[in-house]
């Protein structure tokens, strides 16, 4: 980078927000799963006009820009395709700009998590309709709508563009534009749409289209009355159908589940009867008094041998406008699952994960230390069980590399709203922590976990199963989030498809400066 570049950016954002140190690139060039080129500095800028200026001085000197948000990524969504990028870490424009209780909508800044914008919202008793990741002590907004996301309220309420009604994005020289009601030049974002959605071209084009800065979403209310209830099942077959009839019966907020292999990893992590905060908010999370005592004591009672390791489990929280609304859709599920081998079990896992639902963002490790890599894809209802078998083929092919280099798989399963069944295999295997790691995880955890040396053979064959399971997922017409560099995406369109997000990128991007790679777009 040249010195009148640095010294722009400098008197722009301040010193301390131009990062040029090796220590500091070196984090920047890494995700989850892996590090690729180090970019030739870091700026964070502080506002939306920070942004603008230092992207039109980045554009004059034809450098690649690359945005980051909390860095939950493990598809190179973040990571640059070459070493002439800037990377913008977007983490100090995280302010919540309008409360609108009255008109039923937020209007946030990109870099804020979603931890800290259901923590702005609850003294209004408002929420969003989709909540946001697991990992949303640290995933935020941007980096949700750019990649997409799911998991809380997705049950009904469906994935982070579902809820989302106005977009502020700055494409790569600078220009802002405003997406949503809020085009119009005297109009609120109120609304969605305004014309054509050309903010759907934003959605979930993981940072290839432009920088989001600021979101607005639609609120609703939360409903006072939650309950909790978890299934087992001995075929996936069955667990599958279940979860095909619960979301036809339209009355659940999340719907997850493990098979056996992933539930006994989720066992041995949760620790749920010792961990003392845990239990707390449980408590808590029942309305305190004897309610809470109550929930307290059930938590410590089926300790963590309430699941049969060789089984499914199926995980499902649902909420009611009042006790009777609540447990009238308890009826429903129950009536759902009937008839698919289901046997109700205690529903600790919901009831830990809802009172718990943005813990340390530990799961990016396996329980003993071990490196941990998901890979996705959803589709129809009626259609996951064939695709969880197909998964269950590409592992059998790579079978013996996996129990000579100790490589473990496991599944999360989740539903969508009506629309589908999202299926993620997830791999563990002995591998030397990264330096995202070390930065990431909480000191005293990491502090309690064996390390392992550099282990190229097993990343390697988690590398060729990673890469056989997407291709699978794309042959098998799912569709996936967090595309990034990762899943062959372009390959798996329609050509004409294809042939028009080129336009669209070519139109807001000409010199393919803004992300370069994902989508398997830019240079």
């Amino acid at each position: 980078m040249s010195t009148e570049l640095l010294n722009e950016l400098v008197s722009l954002l301040g010193a301390e927000h131009v990062l040029t140190d090796a220590t500091e690139r070196r984090f920047y060039s890494q995700d989850v799963y892996r590090e690729g080129p180090m970019p030739l500095a870091v700026i964070r800028p502080g506002s939306v006009d920070e942004l603008v200026a230092a992207l039109r001085a980045i554009a004059r000197a034809g450098l690649a820009v690359v945005p980051r948000g909390g860095g939950m990524s493990y598809t190179d969504g973040y990571l640059p395709q070459h070493e002439r990028s800037i990377t913008v870490d977007l983490l100090r424009m995280n302010r919540v700009v309008e409360v609108n209780a009255e008109d039923n909508y937020v209007t946030v800044e990109c870099g804020t998590t979603w931890r800290s914008l259901t923590e702005a919202l609850a003294p209004h008793g408002v929420r969003t309709p989709y909540w946001g990741p697991l990992s949303g002590q640290k995933a935020t907004v941007g980096g949700a709508l750019s990649q997409g996301s799911m998991f809380l309220g997705s049950g009904r309420y469906g994935v982070a563009a579902d809820s989302v009604i106005g977009l502020d994005v700055v494409l790569v020289d600078g220009t802002l534009l405003k997406l949503g009601s809020h085009a119009n030049a005297r109009g609120e974002p109120f609304f969605r749409q305004y014309g054509p959605d050309t903010m759907s071209l934003f959605l979930s084009d993981t940072g290839a289209l432009g920088i989001k800065v600021r979101a607005t979403f639609r609120l609703v209310r939360p409903q006072p009355e939650s309950r909790h209830l978890s299934f087992q099942f001995a075929a996936s077959k069955d667990l599958f159908a279940a979860i095909g009839a619960v979301a036809r019966a339209d009355v659940v907020s999340e719907c997850f589940a493990f098979d056996p292999g992933l539930q006994g990893v989720r066992m041995k992590r949760a620790r749920l009867t010792e961990d003392v905060k845990t239990l707390g908010k449980v408590m808590k999370a029942a309305g305190g008094g004897l309610a809470g005592l109550k929930e307290g004591a059930k938590l410590v009672m089926a300790g963590r041998g309430f699941l049969d390791e060789q089984q499914f489990s199926l995980h499902l929280s649902l909420d009611g406008r009042d006790a009777a609304d609540a447990d009238a859709k308890v009826e429903i599920v129950r009536r759902a699952v009937a008839g698919h081998g289901a046997r109700e079990v205690e529903n600790t896992v919901p009831k830990v994960m809802r009172a718990n639902p943005f813990a340390d963002v530990t799961s990016m490790l396996g329980p003993g230390g071990e490196r941990w890599v998901p890979v996705h894809g959803m589709t129809a209802l009626s259609r996951a069980s064939a695709l969880f078998d197909s998964c269950e083929a590409v592992f059998a092919r790579f079978a013996a590399d996996m129990q000579r280099l100790d490589i473990d798989h496991g599944y999360l399963i989740a539903g969508v709203g009506t629309a589908g069944t999202l299926i993620e295999p997830v791999l563990y295997w002995p591998e030397a922590r990264l330096a995202f790691h070390e930065r990431v995880l909480p000191p005293d955890y990491l502090a309690k976990l064996p390390t392992f040396p550099p282990n190229p053979a097993a990343t390697q064959v988690v590398a060729r199963i990673r890469v056989a399971l997407a291709e699978n997922f794309t042959a098998q017409g799912a569709v996936s989030f967090q595309i990034g560099k990762f899943y062959p995406y372009q390959s798996g369109l329609e050509p004409t498809a294809a042939a028009f997000l080129r336009q669209i990128k070519a139109l807001v991007d000409p010199d393919g400066r803004m992300n370069p790679g994902n989508l398997g777009l830019g240079n």
